[in-house]
């Protein structure tokens, strides 16, 4: 608890920070309910009057669209082409106007001031108008799995597994009746925080602006620590390392949610299945990496799955597994089985039994290794981030004529099939070779 001071010079324990930020950003949103870009909109009108020196900040990629463009089942060329187009033309607009991006979601924060120096490589006289931004990419994890609030440092949930519903019984004329319990379960687990620091000096800020054409040093510096955070968040719902230039893409090994309060970061969709060791054990260990092994092994998982009531929406992979599909399907249809959604976003459909059209995306950020193949079955209406504040710019204390800031969000990842933290229904096949 905090300490503020009453009248009467007593001092009386004061509500947590963690608290006080999240019922500002989520006011009058119960826990769990999940929220929206136009939540996120309203917060930043709260924070921008309040005084505080805090902005929450908007995804710099439209996420209705990437998810529509995966979700969208059954779709024409037409429609492909035009959510692809839609995509494009975003993205160029991020790419080659990031501060009037920038500013048209923040209108009135113009005062938060600095990111780097006059020695930075983007600063001349005359220069081309537009800067390529390579890191600029789609997070699909992001945009398809729900966000819901949260107030406090901890996310509560409570559920039931999928034959917890008590007995029923054929019985004689006569019977006698005695009743049977259902069981509940609660889960609960402790927020984690992410930060991504900046700093601009005075200097570059203004000479930024004296260039022709002008370059809004502080614009670009934002939206690139904002990336970085994004990228954090995106590796850290997968399981990969979560150092965010870090290439080698290796899995995190899975962490015990006995001692959730001393872990810096969540488990991902990889830790939460590979958790799950007993009886309602979905995943299966691969026997093969051809077309049809894989095949078979995603049939085996899919059907223990739905022993258990689950019904996937998305099926994840990694490039070379996507690939080794890619190239069975044609062999055996002699069609091409892609589609393009855009730059970064593909899909295959899988047919299962009761899910026609299940998307297979491969995900840029998943270990490509031998041994390390994977495809991963979820339903994404099972899984949320329970965000206590979303990506959050606040400035720091200024020691000289630079000013830091830091990007930061509190969070983590819930998985609503898993009754215990060590039994998670969701599926898939591992170390394919």
């Amino acid at each position: 608890m905090g300490i503020a001071w009453a009248p009467g010079n007593r001092y009386v324990p004061a509500a947590s920070d963690a608290e006080m930020i999240g019922e500002a950003m989520w006011p009058g949103i119960v826990n769990g309910t999940p929220i929206s870009k136009a939540h996120i909109a309203d917060a930043q009108r709260r924070f921008l009057n309040s005084g505080a020196g805090m902005m929450p900040l908007l995804p710099n990629y439209d996420e209705n669209v990437v998810r529509k463009a995966i979700m969208n089942h059954g779709i024409d060329g037409d429609y492909t082409d035009r959510i692809r187009n839609t995509l494009e033309r975003q993205n160029n607009q991020w790419l080659n106007d990031v501060s009037k991006a920038f500013y048209s979601e923040l209108p009135d924060v113009c005062e938060l001031k600095k990111a780097l120096t006059t020695s930075s490589s983007l600063m001349h006289v005359i220069a081309d108008q537009d800067v390529t931004f390579l890191y600029k990419r789609p997070y699909p994890l992001q945009a398809l799995i729900p966000t819901e609030a949260n107030k406090g440092k901890t996310a509560n949930f409570d559920l039931m597994g999928p034959y917890d519903f008590g007995s029923a019984f054929p019985g004689v004329e006569d019977q006698m009746f005695v009743e049977s319990e259902i069981n509940t379960y609660n889960r609960s687990q402790y927020i984690k925080f992410m930060y991504a620091v900046l700093r601009v000096t005075k200097a570059a800020q203004l000479a930024g602006l004296a260039q022709v054409p002008a370059r809004d040093m502080l614009a670009i510096r934002i939206d690139a620590a904002q990336d970085a955070l994004r990228a954090l968040r995106e590796r850290m719902l997968l399981g990969v390392n979560f150092q965010v230039n870090d290439t080698s893409f290796l899995y995190r090994s899975t962490l015990s949610l006995s001692n959730d309060s001393t872990n810096l970061y969540y488990n991902g969709i990889y830790q939460m299945i590979q958790g799950n060791t007993g009886s309602s054990k979905t995943w299966v260990t691969s026997a093969g990496n051809s077309y049809d092994q894989i095949m078979a092994d995603l049939d085996s998982t899919y059907n223990t799955m739905v022993k258990y009531g689950m019904q996937p929406n998305l099926a994840l992979c990694d490039y070379r597994v996507f690939g080794i599909i890619r190239r069975g399907l044609w062999e055996h249809f002699r069609t091409e089985p892609i589609k393009e959604l855009a730059t970064g976003i593909s899909k295959i459909s899988l047919v299962f039994p009761g899910a026609d059209g299940l998307p297979l995306v491969p995900h840029p950020f998943l270990p490509q290794s031998s041994g390390n193949g994977a495809i991963m079955l979820v339903d994404t209406r099972l899984l949320a981030r329970r965000v206590l504040w979303q990506d959050m710019y606040e400035d720091l204390a200024k020691i000289n004529l630079s000013q830091k800031a830091v990007i930061s969000a509190a969070e983590t990842f819930v998985d609503k099939s898993d009754v215990n933290g060590s039994t998670s229904l969701h599926g898939g096949v591992f170390s394919i070779t």
